[in-house]
């Protein structure tokens, strides 16, 4: 999602850049192996402007222009949504492929894009 963001944001003239925080996936040897994601505390108010059911929470366009944008430059091939975070900071999105392959079990393939 980030090297979209990256894109994005080369792409359009706009003040407002958006970015995703970064992921560290973690094995707790002291856990029996657990593993867990961990991401940096973003401080500010939270906010979820759409989700990986087609739903949009917010009149906020930038988010939604950045999920239609991951859609055409993957060339028809994913999408990322669940965007949410504060400000232009986003955190834990969900990536649909049409495939439905890779990307966790969020990803809803045909159906979520």
């Amino acid at each position: 999602a980030d090297a979209y963001a990256i894109r994005f944001n080369e792409s359009y003239n706009s003040t407002r850049k958006i970015r995703f925080v970064p992921v560290s996936v973690l094995r707790l040897s002291e856990r029996s192996g657990q593993i867990v994601s961990v991401e940096p505390f973003i401080a500010g108010r939270y906010v979820k402007h759409n989700d990986n059911d087609g739903h949009v929470d917010t009149d906020d366009l930038l988010p939604q222009a950045f999920s239609h944008f991951t859609w055409e430059e993957s060339r028809r091939k994913l999408l990322v949504c669940d965007i949410q975070g504060v400000d232009d900071c986003y955190t834990d999105p969900q990536i649909h492929s049409v495939d439905g392959e890779g990307f966790g079990t969020g990803n809803m393939g045909i159906n979520g894009v």
